[in-house]
Formats: structure tokens, sequence, C-alpha cells
């Protein structure tokens, strides 16, 4: 569902771990008026799904991953991405901001959000690249850290540039405080880390060659220029 907005790659695309097939998920330009920001935009999404039922260990606990318009136009500090789901904390709704290079290179891949939900059969990685959904085996990955697993990616991912995320031991084991990192940032709140865990994910990759669009960039980078 592509958009008449700059700022927006224009597509939210959902990640189905228990079949490992992808679709599409309608998310209009009503409703990025609406819901402004990564933030928001998974709060919505979680709003419309959750009964109040599913807890965080559970097939129906999507994770929404997600980045606003200001993420891959080089304004400041605009390298960031969102995880939303279930905490196994609270067991309410969480959302954990992070840095690192996966935001930015999602949106190169052409996405301005995932949503994952089911759970993999066995331990997974998934590799994106542009419109290619790629699921890898991932138990010579299980069990390292996070940085071992990234600089392990490097050597299995086609790309030269891309971004990552990933777990350590920590989320695969469950522990309720665990985060999930992209280079050497965490997004630390929340226990999202296990749930990824108990989803049987390790990592996710993102490249591709797709560029950001900016309504106007002489102003653009007039502000950026102001606020550097």
């Amino acid at each position: 569902m592509q958009t008449k907005y700059a700022g927006y790659m224009g597509k939210v695309m959902m990640v189905d771990l228990s079949t490992e097939t992808v679709s599409e998920y309608p998310w209009s330009d009503e409703q990025r008026e609406l819901y402004l920001g990564g933030k928001i935009m998974a709060a919505r999404i979680l709003c419309d799904h959750l009964t109040g039922k599913e807890t965080a260990f559970s097939e129906e606990n999507w994770i929404v991953i997600s980045t606003g318009p200001l993420s891959g136009t080089g304004a400041p500090s605009s390298a960031r991405f969102n995880i939303s789901g279930l905490s196994p904390q609270t067991g309410i709704l969480a959302s954990s901001n992070c840095g690192g290079s996966f935001g930015l290179f999602l949106k190169r891949a052409g996405y301005d959000a995932l949503i994952l939900k089911g759970k993999c059969k066995s331990h997974r990685w998934l590799e994106i690249i542009d419109d290619q959904f790629i699921f890898h085996d991932a138990d010579d990955l299980w069990g390292t850290t996070t940085g071992e697993c990234q600089k392990l990616l490097t050597d299995k991912v086609s790309s030269k540039k891309f971004g990552k995320l990933c777990i350590g031991p920590a989320g695969e084991n469950g522990v309720l405080y665990s985060g999930i990192f992209s280079d050497e940032r965490a997004a630390g709140r929340t226990g999202l880390g296990a749930v990824l865990g108990w989803k049987n994910l390790k990592a996710i990759t993102a490249s591709g060659t797709h560029t950001v669009s900016v309504h106007n960039q002489e102003k653009s980078k007039a502000w950026v220029k102001k606020w550097f």
C-alpha cells in the first residue's frame, strides 16, 4: 500500500514465523496522519489485534518493529526504531526504543514496519533484501552473545551494508528482562528479547536499494544544519 507522504516507504509487512510466509499489512495514509511515527503506529496495530486474553509467550503476541518518518532522512538522532508487544515482565503492552543500524536499513529495504506473529518451528534467523524474505537455520548462532552473533552475521549476509538486530543467551533462555540489540545499542526495556527467544527467532537483518524521500530537500537541510 503506497503512500503520498515523504518520509514513509508505504509498506508494513506481516511476517508469519509459523509458516515462514509474508504479506502486506494494510496501513493507509489516513492512519499515517492519525498515528504519526512508529511507536503510536505499533500501539494502534496492537490495539486492533489484542483482546486481553493473549500472553507474552504465545503465538498471538505480535511483535511490531517500527520506524518513524524521520528515520533515514539524516535528521539528528533519527537512526532509531521501536519494538512493541506484550511484556513478559508485566503482561501488558511494552514499548522499547533502540538506536543502531536496523531502523535505517529496514527503510532502505522498503518498509516502515514489520509485524512478527506465530513461532518458528526451529531456531531461525531472517534475512530481508528488498522484496526477499529468507529464513535461515540458526542452530550455529544459538548460544552466541549479541556481539558474537552480529560478527557471524557479517559473513552470512550477502549485502556488504546491512542493519541487524539479535538476541543473546538471556533472550534464548527466557530471562524476563532480556533485551534486543542492534550493533552496540539495546532495546533494553520490558523483556522483549525473551519473546523473540520464545519465538525461536535469533536475529533479523535488512538491506536494500531504496531511499527515503524528503518533501523539501533545501528546507530539510537547513533544519538539519540548525539542529546540529
